[in-house]
């Protein structure tokens, strides 16, 4: 799917696609052809749930891991100045790593400060579990959005969307009680893509 968006979002485009063909597709169908009758197949909606989260994750944690690297290669790159790497600081009160706040200020201690921050920031992605509202936020800013640009109400929604992931892996499907028609699954995951979309844009 061509979006103008960068690769790693028409990727994870592509892939809910071919999960939504493999799993639900037929599945809504048949909610639609025969609504009263119809009996969802809980194992493969699942199955669809679990392995888009498992998209979703691997997208922002992609996206989190190109905006660390980015900010990386600047600063070795000579644009090592602290008005540069303003993001650092901010990551930094989010991994509270700057309890000394003025030391950072002396030059011998700023490549050491930034190091520290960069190292630290790469073990959270590397120790990710999940796209909850927290993990999303870490994640957003490591790919270089600024505080007051997180949106609030698909931080939420992921949160939630992470919460019923929760429920279907650790359960079997026939217990699961906040399993959807299939085409309300499809809805959700349809308006988690569409505001991951705006956000990355």
């Amino acid at each position: 799917m061509a979006t103008g968006l960068c690769p790693h979002f028409s990727d994870l485009q592509d892939r809910v696609g071919v999960l939504r063909e493999k799993f639900i597709r037929d599945q809504i169908e048949g909610e639609i052809n025969d609504p009263a009758s119809f009996k969802a197949d809980l194992d493969r909606l699942a199955a669809f749930r679990l392995l888009v989260h498992a998209e979703f994750e691997e997208f922002l944690e992609i996206k989190a891991k190109q905006g660390l690297d980015k900010l990386e290669a600047d600063f070795r790159a000579g644009g090592d100045d602290m008005r540069s790497n303003a993001l650092i600081f901010i990551i930094s009160v989010y991994l509270a790593k700057s309890d000394d706040k003025f030391r950072v200020f002396l030059a011998d201690k700023w490549v050491e400060y930034f190091d520290q921050v960069i190292l630290a920031a790469r073990k959270i992605v590397s120790d990710n579990n999940g796209i909850k509202e927290s993990s999303f936020a870490h994640l957003a800013l490591f790919s270089g959005k600024m505080p007051d640009e997180l949106d609030m109400t698909l931080a939420l929604s992921l949160n939630n969307f992470g919460k019923s992931r929760g429920d279907v892996a650790h359960k079997s499907a026939s217990r699961v009680r906040t399993l959807l028609f299939p085409s309300a699954e499809a809805k959700e995951v349809d308006e988690l893509l569409k505001g991951l979309g705006v956000f990355f844009k």
